[in-house]
Order: structure tokens, then C-alpha cells, then sequence
């Protein structure tokens, strides 16, 4: 069966003081059609694409939603909040959201999530919510077979990220504190994992953090 070539132009409003190298990035790697042609001006995207009717109507659905992401971004950069799963397509890593807010506050800015652990509201810049996001997946990936349960990896990734200090160190002073110990099966947690960041935080870190 011949397949049918179509061209069709499609305008999208895009996100303000975002690079344009980073917008045109997002809509490229998005399009699944043979060819396209991608401008951006005035803040519009103007976006012609070729191929099939499924290939260009697949590909106008991926673009979407690529810039509804970069619209999140934004959205916390001004309105200071931004859903846990824009975050997490941005960083390109999946990651605990509570521990995300740990690390954030380690940092020094206020961070918090909402009841149903979908939105972050923070004050930190957009860049430093997603490296510390992929930092806090790359931790758990690093300990994953030598810390045993999701509390206890939480923990020692939100200390590690927060103070970007190795996580064997954060392993080091929960044992000397008594909040994790060595167990058959790895190291385990001996204590609710918030109370335990809060000690091992405040030794590492040397003074009250002040937390909730």
C-alpha cells in the first residue's frame, strides 16, 4: 500500500528566558516523522512537519508534551512550584520526591511537596532542583546493593546530594551515630528515616539545620 506524504505547519507558544538551543533541542528530539522544519521566534515555535498522517500526528503529541515540560520548568521557576513528573522527564532518572526535599533544604532553600507527593513547591532554581533530582538517582544506583531498604537509601541520598559529600561518608557517620548499622543482608536503618537524616545531617554539617 503506497503511503501518503503530508506537510502540515504547526505554532506553539513557548516558554520565556528558556535557551533557544534548549527549546529547539526539546521539539527535535521529540518529532518522529522523516523530516521537519523547526523555527523559533517571538516566542512561538513554528514547526512544518513531513511524513505520514500518523507519523506527523504522533510526532505533534510527543512536541506537546516535551513543551508542556519546559512550561513546568518555567512554572517553578515563577510560580515557584512544578509537577514531581516533569521533573523527573527532565532529569531523565526516576527518584524519591521526599528525598528531593531533604536534599533541597540541605542546600538552604524551602522545599516541600503536596499531600499526594505530585508537586514540588521550592524556591531553588530549576537547574539545581534537576541535577540534585539525577544526583539523588545516581546515589541510590551507587548503594543499591550494599544499603538495604527504600527509607535507608533515601536517607543517605538526600544527605549525599544535599552536602555533595560521598555517600560512604553519610554511611560512616550513620553508624557511628547508631542510626544505621551493619547487618547479614547489608546496612539496614535502626530508625524512622527523617529523625536519622536530622543526626547524621547535623554531625556532618556541624550545626542545627533547623529542620521540621
Amino acid at each position: 500500500m503506497r503511503k501518503v506524504i503530508k506537510r502540515k505547519l504547526y505554532v506553539i507558544s513557548v516558554p520565556p528566558k528558556l535557551s533557544i538551543e534548549k527549546i529547539y533541542d526539546k521539539i527535535a528530539s521529540s518529532i518522529r516523522a522523516p523530516y521537519a522544519e523547526i523555527s523559533i521566534r517571538g516566542g512561538r515555535a513554528y514547526i512544518e512537519i513531513v511524513g505520514t498522517e500518523a507519523e506527523i500526528k504522533d510526532s505533534w503529541n510527543r512536541v506537546r508534551n516535551a513543551l508542556q515540560d519546559l512550561w513546568e520548568l518555567y512554572r517553578l521557576e515563577t510560580e515557584k512550584e512544578a509537577l514531581i513528573e516533569s521533573i523527573v522527564k527532565e532529569a531523565g532518572r526516576t527518584f524519591p520526591p521526599e528525598s528531593l526535599v531533604y536534599a533541597l533544604k540541605l542546600k538552604g532553600y524551602d522545599a516541600r511537596l503536596s499531600d499526594d507527593k505530585q508537586v514540588l513547591y521550592t524556591n531553588a532554581p530549576p537547574s539545581v532542583v534537576v541535577e540534585l533530582a539525577r544526583r539523588i538517582a545516581e546515589i541510590i544506583d551507587e548503594i543499591r546493593f550494599r544499603v538495604k531498604g527504600t527509607a535507608a537509601k533515601r536517607m543517605v541520598a538526600a544527605i549525599a546530594a544535599g552536602l555533595d559529600v560521598d555517600p560512604e561518608k553519610v554511611i560512616e557517620y550513620g553508624i557511628s551515630t547508631r542510626v544505621l548499622e551493619e547487618s547479614d543482608e547489608g546496612i539496614v536503618l535502626r530508625e524512622e528515616w527523617r529523625r536519622a537524616l536530622r543526626k547524621v545531617a547535623v554531625m556532618l554539617k556541624g550545626a542545627e539545620l533547623g529542620f521540621e
